[in-house]
C-alpha cells in the first residue's frame, strides 16, 4: 500500500481538487441541456459520462506526466522486454501486479467511457486505436519533457490492452444497462 501511495501521492490531491470543478461544469451543462428540451434522464447520462471521461483523462495525465525527482530522458523500444523482465525478475509477486496491472487498469476507464460516449458506429478497433494514440502521446510527452520517466513501448502495449478491456466492458454496459435506461 505504501508503494501505491508513493506512486500516486502527487496525483491524488490534484485530482481531488479538480473533481468539484468537473462537477460544477457538468451541472451547468446539465441545466443547459434540459433547457434546450433534452430529457432529464438523457441530459444526466451525457453529463455523467462526459464528467467521468474527463476525470479519467485528467487522471492518466496526472499519474503519467508529473515529474519524478532527477528528471532526465529514458526510452525502451523493444516490445515486451520490460514485461518479460518484470515477470521473470520480480523479487515479489506484487511487482508484476503493480507494473503490468496498473498500466492496464489505468486505461480501462478511458475505453469504457469513450464507448459509452461515442455513437455505435465507433467500433471496438477504432476506440482501441484512440486509446493507443493517447498512450503514444503520453509516452512521447514523457520523453520530450524529460520528467524522469521511462518512455516505454510496453506501456503503450499494456495501455492499449487496457483500453480494449474498457471497450468490451463499455459495450456490455451499453447493451444491457444504458439502452434499457434511456428508452
Amino acid at each position: 500500500m505504501e508503494q501505491l501511495w508513493r506512486a500516486f501521492s502527487q496525483a491524488i490531491p490534484l485530482l481531488l481538487i479538480l473533481i468539484p470543478f468537473v462537477i460544477l461544469i457538468g451541472w451547468l451543462f446539465y441545466n443547459k441541456n434540459v433547457k434546450k428540451g433534452e430529457t432529464k434522464k438523457k441530459a444526466l447520462y451525457v453529463v455523467i459520462i462526459n464528467s467521468f471521461l474527463i476525470l479519467s483523462i485528467i487522471g492518466v495525465l496526472l499519474v503519467t506526466l508529473l515529474p519524478r525527482p532527477g528528471g532526465g530522458q529514458s526510452v525502451q523500444l523493444v516490445p515486451f522486454l520490460s514485461i518479460w523482465d518484470t515477470l521473470v525478475n520480480s523479487v515479489h509477486y506484487t511487482g508484476p501486479i503493480r507494473n503490468i496491472g496498473f498500466n492496464i487498469l489505468l486505461f480501462i476507464p478511458l475505453g469504457f467511457f469513450l464507448t459509452l460516449k461515442l455513437q455505435s458506429q465507433y467500433k471496438l478497433l477504432r476506440i482501441t486505436i484512440i486509446g493507443m494514440l493517447f498512450s503514444i502521446g503520453v509516452e512521447l510527452a514523457q520523453y520530450f519533457l524529460a520528467i524522469g520517466r521511462v518512455s516505454n513501448i510496453d506501456d503503450v502495449i499494456l495501455n492499449t490492452f487496457g483500453t480494449f478491456v474498457g471497450v468490451l466492458m463499455g459495450y456490455f454496459v451499453k447493451k444491457h444497462f444504458v439502452k434499457p435506461y434511456l428508452e
